[in-house]
């Protein structure tokens, strides 16, 4: 774990303990993914996403003690944020339509049920660049990951999710129009969200969203620069905006995720005629 934040390793180290004291001998395997494995970890902005792959199914009462698990990390480290999956080495390694459906944990609660999906982003992710903390190494780890169906998913995701929260924010005096203007949180994500899709079309690859801000930097207009360098500064939490107007950056933020939807869609298209 040499090259883990020291951050969460102190939070892996807690987590562990308690794990093994409420279900022991039940995990069998641990890893890191998102901003850890990437090298973009910020305490307080970003989670700790991981997959974890356990012995044998639980049963209610242990799910239940799962998460009573979370529920005391969270109180114990509410600014580091375990997010992630609990599932069997079976669900990793075979595409099937019994599947099972397994613990999801997000904000530190039990959000549902849902399979894993070999073809996301997420299992990309893990599959390229995750980190084994326990248990098998993932590069041995049989599952592999479909690159057509990936794209296609993140299509579907920038033309739904994507231009549904771009078209929110123009909408008067909703909620997105006036968090737009006053909620940094939103212009990072929005800007910086997208500029990781733009990245994956064009490079094929993940990175991270101080990563994105800069091949987009790299790669787009110039009249962009100062909106993308807005949202940068607002991830890695500098204090002194490059606007003094709200409503230039709310308009200046709109237009360049607008601008990049519509790059994503074309990139989309050459690549298939590739």
């Amino acid at each position: 774990m040499n090259h883990i934040p020291t951050r969460i390793k102190e939070v892996l180290n807690v987590y562990f303990d308690l794990f093994e004291s409420k279900l022991p001998h039940l995990l069998e395997s641990y890893y890191l993914y998102g901003s850890t494995s990437l090298g973009e970890y910020y305490e307080g902005q970003s989670d700790i996403d991981f997959i974890a792959v356990m012995k044998r199914e639980m049963n209610e009462a242990e799910i239940h003690i799962l998460k009573e698990i979370h529920h005391e990390m969270q109180k114990g480290f509410p600014h580091s944020i375990l997010d992630g999956l609990y599932l069997l080495k079976d669900d990793l390694e075979t595409v099937s339509k019994t599947t099972n459906l397994c613990p999801y944990f997000n904000d530190g609660k039990l959000q549902g049920f849902k399979k894993f999906d070999h073809n996301s982003i997420d299992a990309f992710q893990l599959k390229k660049y995750g980190i084994t903390v326990k248990g098998e190494k993932i590069e041995n780890v049989n599952f592999d990951v479909n690159w057509d169906v990936l794209i296609e998913n993140m299509r579907m995701n920038l033309n739904t999710y994507w231009r549904g929260w771009t078209n929110d924010c123009k909408k008067f005096l909703t909620l997105k129009y006036i968090g737009i203007f006053f909620n940094l949180g939103m212009i990072e994500w929005g800007v910086l969200g997208v500029s990781r899709l733009f990245y994956t079309f064009r490079e094929k690859d993940i990175t991270t969203k101080v990563g994105a801000g800069e091949y987009a930097l790299r790669t787009v207009p110039q009249k962009w620069h100062k909106i993308i360098n807005e949202s940068m500064r607002l991830r890695k939490g500098n204090k002194k905006s490059f606007y003094k107007s709200i409503f230039e950056r709310r308009k200046e933020a709109l237009a360049y995720m607008e601008f990049i939807i519509q790059e994503c869609n074309h990139l989309f298209v050459e690549n298939k005629r590739d």
